[in-house]
């Protein structure tokens, strides 16, 4: 079995299979990378990054298909998904066409990673307080997606103290906001995922809105101006007890789960082919 098997079974009977569930990754960003075109490709490492490019249980690029939540205001090209290159399906929903939960979960149901647009307080970008508000009304739907194995790219919440609730509190504490666009590091394991200060830079040159405090051992950290940490994120973890990003996750299931297990897997196997990781080339 593999880490997208386990998304669509557990989408189609969370109860019974939420403790098997391989779980997601999530990369977060003080940078609102959507609004500058992508950042020279940054967006593009990021989504690699979730994907699990250059993991055994890697999803190749072209069937990893992107959902895009924004607000109503600005150009598909405004939210960066013109830059999303060599990926699979991008489906854009603005934020306030969601009807219900039901809604927002059959959304997130047919992607594999759910992209947030950056809140309008960084200048230029589309998610307002009503929209962020939205979202963070779906956090239990968005916790059932990243346990079976959904990712989650956030972008800048700049000056939005709430911008990352729809993750729990006891994972991301806050992203406070900042100022300025130069002073930015990869760290050791943000060049080795791929983020590049060469010239054209991914990460100086453009204006940056918040860090990251209080959030959890199991992130790592990808970028930093000094003490201010600005891009973070880990791979193959779970929401956990008590609202605790927790990683490595149990991708086995207990055989008497396994059982209860098929009735949903069944009921989803027309849709497997398309969520399933496979080994990249």
């Amino acid at each position: 079995m593999n880490k997208k098997f386990f998304k669509v079974a557990a989408l189609a009977a969370a109860s019974i299979c939420s403790s098997a569930a391989m779980g997601g990754s999530i990369f977060l960003t003080g940078h609102d990378v959507d609004l500058h075109d992508g950042q020279n490709g940054f967006d593009n490492v990021i989504l690699d990054y979730l994907r699990g490019s250059g993991t055994a249980t890697a999803i190749a690029a072209g069937s990893y298909d992107i959902g895009v939540v924004r607000g109503a205001s600005g150009s598909i090209g405004s939210v960066g998904v013109n830059t999303y290159e060599g990926f699979g399906t991008i489906t854009v929903r603005e934020m306030s066409s969601f009807a219900s939960a039901a809604d927002f979960s059959s959304f997130l149901s047919s992607v594999d990673v759910l992209a947030v647009s950056s809140h309008t307080s960084c200048g230029g970008c589309s998610f307002t307080d009503a929209d962020s508000a939205a979202l963070n009304s779906f956090s239990s739907q968005v916790t059932s997606f990243f346990n079976a194995g959904g990712d989650i790219y956030g972008n800048s919440g700049a000056s939005l103290a709430t911008y990352y609730d729809f993750l729990p509190p006891s994972a991301v504490a806050s992203g406070l906001p900042i100022g300025g666009s130069s002073g930015f590091t990869a760290t050791s394991a943000g060049t080795a995922i791929g983020i590049s200060d060469a010239a054209p830079s991914m990460i100086n040159g453009f204006p940056t809105h918040n860090r990251f405090t209080g959030f959890v051992p199991a992130f790592t950290v990808f970028e930093n101006r000094g003490d201010e940490i600005i891009s973070i994120g880990v791979r193959d973890a779970r929401i956990g007890d008590g609202g605790v990003i927790v990683t490595p996750p149990n991708p086995i299931p207990e055989p008497e789960t396994y059982a209860l297990m098929l009735v949903g897997i069944g009921a989803v196997g027309w849709y497997t082919r398309r969520r399933r990781r496979t080994v990249r080339d």
